[in-house]
């Protein structure tokens, strides 16, 4: 592939990815994509085949993109490795961007009837560490205080979980032009309020082993990823 096509398919990818924001899967056509870009609908399906196609690449795409900001903004962090480092971060950078946002939510108005499909990218999405899990790898590796009740923790901040979809949903309607209810709180406003709390009842006072918490985040990570090439390679076999 040329550089040229290469730009093209970019540029294929970005238009795709207002259009599925504003209209979801349902109303998207290959076509409107196409158009967006001023290019042949022919040419278009030689790069994608199917609009399926076009929203796993732009899926796969945000998902690259996110796990290359993550670790960069985790090793920029003065307290990156720590468990409110990793909250902080992580919501920021989905919030920060309302595709990002519709992937992690699995938002229905986005996906419409992609995410009812038996063998739609995101049933085979890798699972992540359950949350007692994690906090026992942070709290081995000395970035969780010792003190700590993991189980109880671990149940508390996945009762958070909903709150967190909700407000990362919220965002995505934002972007379709909807308005956010006035009784609920901003996305940034919870995120800081969930930092602090982590800050206050997680970190260790003064010797919170950071490296070590960095360590055990990046292996967190690059399992994940090494899940996720995994699946899709496994998928491409299939399909070939």
């Amino acid at each position: 592939m040329s550089i040229d096509e290469k730009e093209r398919e970019q540029a294929i990818l970005d238009a795709a990815a207002k259009i599925l924001l504003r209209h979801g899967y349902n109303k998207t056509t290959m076509s409107d994509v196409a158009d967006a870009v001023d290019l042949n609908r022919a040419l278009l399906y030689l790069h994608f085949k199917s609009k399926d196609e076009l929203v796993e690449a732009l899926i796969v795409r945000e998902l690259n993109n996110y796990g290359e900001e993550w670790i960069n903004s985790l090793e920029a962090d003065p307290l990156g490795g720590t468990v409110t480092s990793l909250y902080r971060i992580t919501l920021h950078i989905i919030n920060g961007n309302s595709l990002r946002a519709a992937i992690h939510t699995q938002d229905e108005q986005t996906f419409g009837k992609y995410l009812r499909k038996p063998d739609n990218l995101f049933a085979r999405l890798p699972t992540t560490y359950l949350t007692r899990d994690f906090l026992q790898i942070m709290q081995d590796a000395g970035a969780v205080r010792q003190d700590v009740n993991i189980a109880a923790m671990a149940f508390i901040l996945d009762t958070l979980t909903p709150a967190l979809l909700e407000t990362l949903s919220a965002r995505v309607a934002e972007a379709r032009g909807e308005s956010k209810p006035s009784n609920k709180p901003t996305s940034d406003e919870l995120i800081e309020t969930i930092a602090e709390m982590l800050e206050r009842m997680l970190t260790p006072p003064e010797s919170a082993n950071l490296e070590a918490g960095k360590a055990a985040l990046r292996h967190g990570l690059e399992l994940v990823q090494t899940q996720f090439r995994a699946s899709m390679e496994q998928q491409q076999k299939g399909t070939t």
